[in-house]
């Protein structure tokens, strides 16, 4: 592999951002999804079944209340953390350029946040752990995400959003075997997850040619600029409004699916908390093929057609046929066709999703905060079983734990993480 990975332009002034023509090579490619994917690592592996087993170990008789706590102030910040990094980046005047400071600089933090919640010994340091750690770990997102339009023609952002989703989902599994084979030593079980994703972020950041602002921002950065970090007008930008609003709906069939499947298999399948574990497995496997079969057909034929609104519409059929589904579904195997129905919605989504909203930025000087604010709806997700009374179910040693699992070795407490791509 040559240094130069990307023939994207090189660093520029000005604050807009540039049109990019040149396509972008396999080693860049290569070196962004393992960056990604390395973040998503690091984020998702808490919530596979670490920052639960920590709270079951210090409060094992109130860890349903603790972890609802703990998660609740971690989602607001994630709600808070991703546009308002994003606006920190896009009016940055370091000689290191627009993204790279806060990718590297979130994982940095986001690793020793994440190193503290693993030697926490009350709930008040799990908090402060937690919070840091997601703002951290967003203001990483925020970087890369933003990196996209820098540097990657529209022609090949069909498929480059597809590869994105894929890696956030890759992330979910590898998250629960890596914890998984270290199971027992939290600091480990911790540390594995942050410090290769802290790694993982390195090798592009070497060679990007990130995006350098000479100009200052015209305007002082105060409360109003704040603010503004959360809002973009709906009715002046009905495309973007518009683009947000199908993101938000999707989002929400499909979360709530991944809240509540062990539930489903418990109250209508006769699985217990002690086996529940293995059948998750299963059906997240199942999804994940759907969305294989999605996001790399979906994406290669956006950027093949030039369409995007097409694959956002075809998507919201796919949900509508393949979440009745499950619903109904009262045999394993109806159930299963339904996830993987479900999966090829989303995989057709992810596919033109990211794609979709880079055709309509409102704002060429604000990318990174449009695409934060484009994020946010990630972070509304269903609410977790964690935080409703009937996520308590008997374990066998006098406490209860949430029943949710991938790997099923792993542990009988796993629920996403409020934070999303």
């Amino acid at each position: 592999m040559s240094e130069r990975t990307t023939d994207a332009p090189p660093a520029s002034a000005g604050t807009a951002t540039p049109a990019v023509t040149a396509r972008v090579g396999a080693g860049f490619v290569t070196l962004y999804a393992l960056a990604y994917f390395g973040i998503w690592l690091a984020v998702l592996a808490p919530a596979v079944v670490t920052l639960q087993l920590k709270v079951l170990r210090l409060y094992p008789d109130d860890a349903t209340s603790v972890i609802g706590v703990v998660s609740g102030v971690g989602a607001l910040l994630a709600l808070v953390g991703n546009p308002w990094a994003g606006k920190l980046s896009d009016r940055c005047t370091s000689r290191f350029g627009m993204r790279r400071p806060f990718v590297l600089g979130g994982m940095l933090v986001g690793t020793l946040a994440t190193a503290a919640i693993a030697y926490a010994p009350n709930m008040g340091m799990l908090i402060v752990g937690c919070s840091l750690a997601q703002l951290s770990y967003n203001a990483a997102l925020a970087g890369i995400v933003a990196v996209v339009p820098d540097q990657v023609p529209e022609d090949q952002r069909g498929k480059f959003s597809g590869l994105l989703g894929l890696c956030q989902f890759l992330a979910l599994g590898v998250a629960a075997y890596v914890v998984n084979l270290v199971a027992g030593n939290m600091t480990l079980m911790f540390g594995v997850p942050a410090l290769f994703g802290l790694l993982a972020v390195v090798p592009l950041l070497v060679v990007l040619r990130d995006r350098v602002r000479t100009e200052k921002p015209s305007t002082p950065y105060g409360v109003k600029e704040f603010l503004a970090s959360f809002w973009v007008n709906p009715v002046a930008r009905p495309s973007y409004a518009w683009a947000w609003l199908s993101r938000f709906l999707l989002v929400l069939g499909w979360a709530t699916l991944m809240t509540y499947q062990a539930f489903l298999l418990i109250d209508r399948f006769g699985y217990t908390p002690d086996n529940v574990g293995g059948q998750v497995g299963v059906v997240l496997s199942v999804m994940v093929v759907g969305i294989l079969a999605g996001s790399g057909g979906g994406g290669w034929l956006s950027d093949k057609l030039g369409r995007r609104k097409l694959f956002v519409g075809l998507a919201g059929v796919i949900a509508a046929v393949g979440l009745p589904t499950i619903a109904v579904a009262h045999s394993m195997t109806l159930l299963l066709a339904g996830v993987a129905v479900v999966g090829l919605g989303i995989g057709v989504h992810m596919s033109v999703d990211l794609a979709l909203v880079l055709d309509v930025l409102p704002d060429r000087t604000n990318v990174a905060r449009d695409l934060g604010v484009f994020n946010m709806p990630t972070r509304f997700r269903s609410p977790s079983p964690r935080r409703s009374r009937r996520s308590s179910w008997p374990s066998g040693q006098g406490r209860t734990t949430p029943p949710c699992s991938w790997p099923p070795r792993a542990s009988r407490c796993s629920a996403p993480w409020p934070s999303g791509r």
